[in-house]
């Protein structure tokens, strides 16, 4: 036995070694720059076809040089400028974009181009700020439309507008176009209440919890505490907010008068701290009551004034919490409102020793005994705020074991509440719970939750809450350089199991300092997909995915980008060197024509060009590379500029580490229509005109075949070979028109698609005659009628032209214009 636990311990404390600090500096960068690319393709494989929607992120995304002195950068993650990352999943598709919020702490910051250190910190918050630099700023009017601070904790969806919120309760947060990025304007709230509708001087609301709860017909439900400083009374306020937008404040609890006179040493309340409110970060709720945990964090009135000066031979002020004081005497207290009576249910708040500190909800329901179970991840103390999310705890220490994952019994008859634990562990290092959100305010068996949050190595945690002694438990753990965030549950289409879905998890390889988008299977627990973002994105708080449906926004995928992959250098001549297009099957991996696993990443200063046709839609995009392998049904066209360089003196370039590019197992279609050509042998250019140009030299002809023998395909085939190669541009039309057939009936509802194919023979008739005469004029055969003009003038059979991938003919070459778009002039940046 004792051999059994020398061995659970060490099991215990290699685990707890797993995790590390280095490099998670990367994920609190000093000016990350993602938002200057509006749309990044990012390379996928398996994703699940039923997300259709946008994977939204709260970002921390910008903080300064780190090593900068106080008041010079910032090091708390609510502090950093705050920036949206959405992932556009579609058809198993992702694309990434990014935007600033635009908060008067960003334009500072812009500014001063994106220099913390020449901008310093010229407003109050978590991290020490400049009082020279805030009263300078403080003369420049503020914008109305500006947020004060950075909406970068959660989202709120009010009918189909998506909200980023924080815990102002006036304004809360931006509302925003979740497709463009774009189009920022603080929420404008339709006000029937007398608090925010008309305000009074006296009445001021001071703080919001900023997760919500919502009923299943759209309605928000939350809460704020407001002081009315005529009468000295703190109050707890209900509202609710309409899926149009109409906010009422249904119900206000009265704590009673605070004592004025009770402010002791250090502006300490000594008076009766049951009259005081209690920081609420979030609130839960059952189908028929909305319930409020009151923390021991308490409002100080004694505090609601400007902090004393730190030093007063120096500007910079200490930040932090301000207005608020732990009390380890004050136990945790519950108020519960009913939602049909718009009353609450009791006169006082119940009561629960010791003091605690509620981060985040499970979930919340009503037992069949009339007792109300809620479940919470819970702190002996307000340290999450105080010390674990500044970035020197962070990038110093691993997130400690310090939570308790509870469930609190309410019995609002009996006055009492009891709590258990949900997991076998007293403590855990582990917080950002989610659920499938199908069973909010219902019984429910699942919840995950990420543990060692923002340490490498971590794990999604996966808890059964009927089985606190954690037997059906499971953890997910990705690649051991790997920073895994907040998930968030998608169940599956006709999902009958709680638990049948997938987690979406946002994570950024340390080692690669690229970030990374998983499916994770929730039932097993086990990876199903991924897509690679080429960039790196900051850590950041709470993620959430929005179906195009729950937003009003038509399915599909929608894409029309063009980014550089690195920044082009001016001064390097480029020329065009690739331009094809290819048309394939689904691979498993990018590949060349000739089937070898493509060398996607580009050399330096080059740009890239992908221009991505989703079949499900008419929409033409382009996104950044590298690209991926072509999607069912996908047309992919590239167009690469490059600085000049030898071919023989440049070494090939590899692919990055994090993008799969082992041998496909699937043989492409257009590949196996290549394979039915015969090698090939290079003919005499001369014997190649073409109308509109002059007939090459003697000397220019073995200059040009000299430069293309390292290919072993060219666009001559010997005689005999035309019918064969026409039946390949035959079999290339047939598969092109049964693609097109499969999906025009999804979105034509009057169109089937045996009519659609009988159509597509009838137009063979029709084209006929075109194609034999684009054949003639450029001498090919004609693909519908083998046999029509494919002699010349002379007698001699014409050679069959197609457009393979191969590298670029000189420019004077006949077949430069059918092949290649002509480069431009020395040192010009393409045009697109």
């Amino acid at each position: 036995m004792a051999v059994l636990r020398f061995v659970a311990a060490l099991t215990l404390i290699a685990v707890a070694v797993s995790q590390s600090v280095n490099k998670v500096h990367l994920g609190f960068p000093e000016a990350w720059d993602g938002d200057k690319y509006r749309e990044l393709y990012c390379p996928s494989k398996n994703i699940p076809k039923f997300l259709d929607g946008y994977f939204l992120c709260q970002l921390s995304a910008a903080y300064g040089n780190l090593s900068s002195e106080p008041g010079h950068k910032l090091n708390h993650m609510i502090d950093a400028i705050g920036a949206v990352g959405a992932f556009h999943i579609s058809n198993g598709q992702v694309v990434f974009s990014a935007q600033y919020y635009p908060s008067r702490p960003y334009k500072i910051w812009e500014f001063y181009d994106r220099n913390m250190t020449k901008a310093s910190v010229p407003w109050a918050g978590w991290s020490d700020y400049n009082l020279t630099a805030m009263a300078r700023w403080e003369q420049v009017p503020s914008n109305p439309d500006s947020a004060r601070f950075h909406p970068n904790l959660d989202f709120w969806k009010v009918g189909n507008k998506v909200v980023a919120g924080t815990e102002a309760p006036y304004w809360v947060g931006y509302e925003f176009d979740v497709k463009g990025l774009n189009k920022f304007k603080l929420f404008p709230f339709k006000e029937e209440n007398s608090i925010f509708g008309n305000p009074r001087p006296s009445m001021i609301p001071i703080s919001m919890a900023i997760h919500e709860r919502n009923d299943p017909d759209g309605t928000i439900w939350g809460s704020f505490s407001a002081m009315n400083f005529n009468e000295q009374r703190f109050y707890q306020g209900i509202f609710t907010v309409s899926p149009t937008g109409v906010r009422k404040v249904v119900g206000m609890y009265d704590y009673g008068v605070w004592d004025a006179n009770a402010c002791g040493k250090d502006d300490e309340y000594i008076g009766d701290k049951t009259l005081l409110p209690g920081y609420i970060h979030s609130i839960t709720s059952t189908e028929n009551y909305i319930i409020l945990p009151i923390t021991s964090l308490l409002i100080n009135p004694c505090k609601f004034k400007e902090p004393p000066a730190t030093n007063s031979k120096s500007p910079i002020q200490n930040g932090g919490l301000w207005g608020m004081d732990f009390y380890d005497m004050v136990p945790m207290r519950f108020l519960v409102f009913n939602k049909k009576t718009l009353e609450f249910t009791t006169q006082k708040p119940l009561e629960v020793f010791p003091s605690m500190f509620v981060t985040h909800q499970l979930n919340a329901f009503e037992n069949l005994d009339g007792t109300l179970i809620a479940d919470m991840v819970v702190y002996d103390s307000h340290d999450p705020y105080i010390k674990y999310f500044y970035t020197d705890f962070l990038t110093k220490q691993v997130y400690p074991s310090t939570a308790r994952i509870l469930r609190f019994t309410l019995d609002t008859k009996g006055m009492r509440v009891m709590y258990s634990y949900l997991v076998p562990q007293e403590t855990v290092a582990a917080d950002f719970p989610q659920i499938n959100h199908a069973f909010e305010s219902r019984a429910y068996q699942w919840a995950y939750m990420v543990e060692h949050p923002f340490a490498s190595d971590n794990s999604i945690l996966k808890i059964n809450v009927d089985d606190p002694a954690g037997s059906r438990n499971l953890k997910f753990k990705g690649d051991a350089s790997m920073v895994l965030h907040e998930p968030w549950y998608v169940a599956r289409p006709d999902a009958r199991k709680e638990d049948d879905g997938v987690l979406i998890v946002k994570a950024l390889d340390l080692n690669e300092n690229k970030a990374v988008l998983l499916i994770v299977d929730a039932i097993t627990m086990t990876e199903i997909g991924r897509a690679y973002v080429p960039i790196s994105i900051p850590f950041g708080f709470h993620n959430r995915f929005f179906s195009k449906q729950e937003l009003g926004l038509p399915e599909g995928f929608h894409v029309n980008q063009f980014r550089p992959t690195v920044p082009p250098t001016s001064a390097a001549p480029t020329t065009l060197t690739t331009s094809a297009e290819i048309t394939s099957k689904p691979t498993a991996h990018p590949t060349t024509p000739s089937g070898t696993p493509a060398t996607l990443p580009l050399k330096k200063g080059a740009w890239s060009r992908i221009t991505v046709e989703q079949h499900s839609t008419t929409t033409t995009g382009r996104a950044s590379s590298p690209s991926p392998s072509p999607s069912p049904s996908t047309t992919v066209r590239q167009t690469t500029v490059q600085p000049s360089t030898s071919a023989e003196t440049a070494p090939p370039p590899t692919p990055p580490k994090w993008l799969p590019v082992s041998p496909s197992t699937q043989l492409p279609w257009w590949k196996r229509v290549q394979s039915t050509n015969r090698p090939r042998t290079v003919r005499p250019l001369e014997k190649l005109p073409v109308k509109g140009y002059p007939t090459p030299s003697a000397a220019s002809t073995s200059a040009e075949v000299s430069t293309l023998s390292p290919v072993t395909e060219t666009n001559v085939v010997p005689p005999g070979e035309s019918k064969e190669s026409s039946s390949a541009v035959r079999e290339l039309y047939e598969e092109t028109l049964k693609t097109l057939c499969r999906w025009l009936p999804k979105v034509f509802k009057t169109i089937s698609s045996d009519v659609c194919i009988e159509n597509g023979q009838k137009a063979v008739k029709w084209m006929s005659p075109i194609a034999s005469n684009y054949a003639d004029q450029l001498h090919v055969p004609n693909p519908f009628n083998p046999e029509a003009r494919t002699y010349d003038d002379t007698g001699s059979r014409l050679p069959n032209l197609r457009p393979v991938m191969q590298p670029p003919t000189p420019r004077h070459a006949p077949t430069a214009r059918l092949h290649h778009r002509q480069p431009e002039a020395r040192g010009q940046r393409q045009t697109v």
